[in-house]
């Protein structure tokens, strides 16, 4: 906890969770590792992805390479559909690698979430009233708007 009631909201967070500073030190715990597992994931799914853009400019100018010096056209669509095949199989990757990741979103979510609700909840208190909390400041009423106040 920090220094004093008034700057460490921590206690309003727990009371207004339900669950005790404890139990949410412990979910922070949980979700920090759970964010450095999908970082270092993306990155591995983002070098994967780039390598597949990689190969798909490299094939892209092989087959466009190949095809202007062809003769016939079936030379230029049976090179057009080596070059296609290779293009959604890689597309296909990019898909499952982007469902891979939704999944272990969800899986990470579902951790985190049941962490928290299986956290023991702690007795409910209302938090000490603070003396810091500022009322709202009166402002002058505009002479105007007096006079129609007066008027009516």
């Amino acid at each position: 906890m920090g220094v004093s009631q008034h700057i460490d909201s921590t206690r309003t967070i727990a009371w207004q969770a339900g669950a005790s500073p404890t139990a949410l030190a412990e979910c922070q715990k949980v979700a920090l590792q759970q964010q450095h597992e999908l970082l270092e994931d993306a990155q591995q799914r983002m070098a994967a992805w780039l390598r597949r853009r990689q190969v798909a400019l490299e094939t892209g100018i092989d087959a466009l390479t190949r095809m202007s010096a062809c003769k016939a056209p079936v030379e230029m669509a049976a090179i057009y559909g080596e070059w296609m095949a290779g293009s959604i199989t890689r597309i296909l990757a990019d898909v499952d690698d982007a469902q891979a990741h939704t999944a272990k979103l969800a899986e990470h979510f579902h951790k985190a979430t049941s962490t928290l609700l299986e956290a023991p909840q702690a007795a409910p208190a209302e938090p000490a009233p603070s003396a810091e909390i500022r009322q709202p400041a009166e402002t002058e009423v505009p002479p105007a708007q007096q006079q129609l106040r007066a008027a009516a």
